[in-house]
């Protein structure tokens, strides 16, 4: 296609103006009929008519794209996950943290916080996170409906509290995740509409004065660390403690942004992917038994090594599918430094492109049948680094997936080992990006004593058409 026909295909004006609205309202419908589109690229343009050129937003996604955009990350940068604040507030300097950084100060704060995060040193991790799981699993009542969301939420944030924090109390940990959850939650609000920092009772103003809470806790965090005769081996303590390392000074606003940047990166999309793990085990049940079979045979001792929870295929590709089918992150959005060529679409300094894990996962081209449940896929056939990319990819590939994937498999393990997952009848499940992927309104469940024998439940909701299970 040539390249004054890809010129014909952005949508601008007023044209552009349902589809804005929509990205920004329910970013999940919109991306999927952009992708019924004859255009693709999906190019939307200036929304003021007779306005100009103006910024576009250039949505692909496809394997090349995602390696275009993601593996050049000093063309196309990142602008973190929050919307931008006021200068000088609390909120502005919050987003700031590693997610937000491009460039040479990236490379040299990714780089300390590489090593807690090293497949040697996750290893070493799992004492803990067994110990942290059962925890909370504790805490389940048998045979009475709860939001496994919910459950997974405390789980998640209770294992990133000790990892990251090196907390030991439950209570102050669960309040410093409800602190983030909020600031998290009051951005995805005021995102959705006209933003009026200055206007009291409105979003905006909300998300301000939230964030100096959100601040004003982390620096007693930060202070405590500073405190300590001996640095601990929790990620945070590394960070303060890391007074000098080749020329990189950490400040107040680095300190305060990554802590908050990483503990909502921990627990936030590791909840989410849980509870998709949860969902699928509960209405897939030949799977269920099969990798209940796969768990019994080979986890004889709680906790197991790392070595051996790597070794089961059927809890791999568990993992792997629920990634592929309800990834955390749905989308991500980089700007273009310089002038740019996007899927044969020139960018130029200021557009931006957006790529969507969800999107490219959904690719009949890519991966077969692509709205069925089947884990054993991942036996088969493994794709490729800009194919499947749940972490990201490239360069920026998520610091913490190893441990992530070793997190999710230790939970599932004991999950199925002391219960059986079932979803509540009638349950209306519904996923909408809200920052993640995540359900819109709980995700209803109920545990029992495991006995081997599994059985699926009726749901209504969109994830009927989200994902094939068996019974679909």
């Amino acid at each position: 296609m040539n390249m004054s026909k890809k010129e014909n295909l952005i949508v601008e004006g007023i044209r552009s103006w349902p589809w804005y609205r929509g990205f920004l309202k329910d970013s999940y419908s919109c991306l999927n009929k952009m992708s019924e589109q004859p255009a693709n690229p999906f190019v939307l343009g200036n929304p003021v008519p007779f306005g100009g050129r103006g910024r576009r937003h250039v949505f692909a996604f496809s394997e090349e794209a995602n390696k275009t955009v993601l593996a050049q990350p000093d063309i196309f940068r990142s602008g973190g996950q929050v919307i931008k604040g006021p200068k000088n507030s609390a909120h502005q300097r919050l987003r700031t943290g590693i997610i937000a950084m491009n460039g040479r100060k990236h490379r040299q704060h990714r780089k300390l916080m590489q090593p807690p995060f090293a497949k040697i040193a996750v290893a070493t991790y799992v004492p803990t996170i067994t110990r942290l799981i059962d925890q909370v699993l504790d805490r389940w009542d048998m045979d009475k409906p709860f939001d496994m969301y919910v459950e997974t939420t405390k789980m998640a944030n209770w294992i990133a509290a000790h990892i990251l924090f090196d907390h030991d109390d439950f209570d102050r940990s669960t309040q410093t995740c409800e602190l983030i959850t909020k600031w998290i939650d009051l951005d995805v609000k005021a995102r959705k509409l006209p933003v009026a920092f200055d206007i009291t009772g409105t979003a905006g103003a909300r998300l301000l004065r939230h964030a100096e809470v959100v601040e004003e806790a982390m620096h007693e965090l930060i202070n405590a660390k500073r405190k300590e005769t001996e640095p601990g081996k929790d990620v945070l303590s590394i960070l303060v403690h890391a007074a000098k390392v080749e020329d990189v000074r950490l400040t107040d606003v680095d300190l305060s942004a990554h802590a908050v940047i990483l503990h909502a990166a921990a627990f936030v999309t590791t909840a989410t992917a849980l509870a998709w793990a949860m969902y699928l085990i509960a209405q897939n049940p030949k799977f269920a038994a099969d990798l209940n079979d796969e768990i019994e045979a080979n986890i004889t001792n709680w906790p197991p090594d790392a070595a051996q929870v790597d070794s089961l295929p059927l809890l791999d590709g568990l993992i792997r599918e629920s990634l592929r089918l309800l990834p955390p992150v749905h989308h991500v959005i980089r700007t273009a430094t310089k002038d740019a060529e996007l899927e044969g679409v020139e960018m130029r300094s200021g557009d931006r492109a957006v790529v969507s894990a969800f999107m490219t996962h959904r690719d009949p081209d890519i991966f077969s049948d692509p709205t069925k449940f089947d884990p054993t896929r991942w036996m088969v056939k493994k794709p490729g680094p800009f194919q499947f990319i749940p972490f990201s990819a490239g360069p920026r590939l998520c610091l913490g997936y190893q441990f992530v994937m070793l997190e999710m498999k230790l939970v599932v393990i004991r999950a199925m080992q002391r219960f059986k997952l079932n979803l509540v009848e009638g349950s209306h499940i519904d996923a909408n990006v809200q920052l993640t992927l995540r359900p819109a309104e709980g995700l209803p469940m109920v545990v029992s004593k495991p006995d081997g024998q599994f059985s699926a439940t009726q749901v209504t909701g969109n994830i009927n058409d989200l994902v094939k299970n068996e019974q679909n």
